[in-house]
């Protein structure tokens, strides 16, 4: 497909994982990179960074969107369908990492987690897996998956990081139910699990390397996950 537009669409940018991943496709090829995150500064950083690793045919656009603000995500997801035609990799990678007392975690930051981390991709779910399935049946050199960021929390949980641990448990599940539903009709739906905190100077925990087994899970074209730890 080297010669094809080839897009992947980046929920959750940012100068982590997200951007890293983004600069990771196109090295293998990729030509068109959509990063969405609620930081507009940010944004702006990420496209750079991504562009700074680009030939010139590589295309990055950025759309502002905050996914805890579900009605925001159709009109958003409208503008993507402006932008993009056949969409081949779609990784969703939004999260919020805030520590707590256990018992101390106001009801409004779980509740807005949920909507962000699970809620918001189940939205996206409704829009992109028809898209990918579409993708499978009329490109069969296509790789089209839906590739979610999660971690060791939902069978490791973490008392000081309560909502997170509730809303990765849950957000396995949802991607558990998509892969067994549509993983025979050509699409591959999985998990990146990074189990730990990520930074740059881990061995295995850090931005680059995540990217890297990113693309390899993605790559390889089934499994439904990939495990990276320290």
């Amino acid at each position: 497909m080297s010669s094809q537009n080839r897009s992947i669409i980046v929920f959750g940018s940012g100068p982590g994982i997200g951007n890293h991943v983004a600069r990771e496709f196109i090295s293998h090829g990729f030509n068109h990179v959509i990063l969405l995150a609620r930081n507009e500064e940010r944004l702006e950083q990420d496209k750079a960074a991504v562009l700074s690793k680009a030939t010139p045919e590589v295309k990055v656009d950025t759309l502002r969107l905050d996914l805890s603000d579900l009605s925001s995500i159709p009109p958003t997801l409208k503008k993507i369908e402006e932008l993009v035609g056949d969409v081949e990799a779609v990784f969703f990678n939004a999260v919020r990492v805030k520590t707590s007392d256990v018992l101390g975690v106001p009801i409004e930051e779980i509740e807005e987690d949920f909507k962000t981390t699970n809620l918001a991709l189940y939205v996206v779910a409704q829009w992109a897996i028809p898209r990918l399935q579409a993708l499978a049946k009329s490109n069969p050199s296509a790789k089209p998956s839906l590739l979610v960021t999660n971690s060791h929390l939902p069978w490791d949980p973490a008392p000081d990081f309560l909502s997170l641990s509730l809303v990765k448990a849950s957000q396995r599940n949802m991607v558990m139910n998509f892969s067994r539903a549509f993983g025979e009709t050509g699409v591959h739906i999985g998990l990146i699990s990074v189990e730990g905190v990520v930074a740059p100077q881990n061995k295995n925990l850090n931005p680059a390397n995540i990217a890297e087994k990113t693309w390899g899970f993605f790559e390889g074209g089934k499994g439904l996950e990939v495990n990276i730890k320290e």
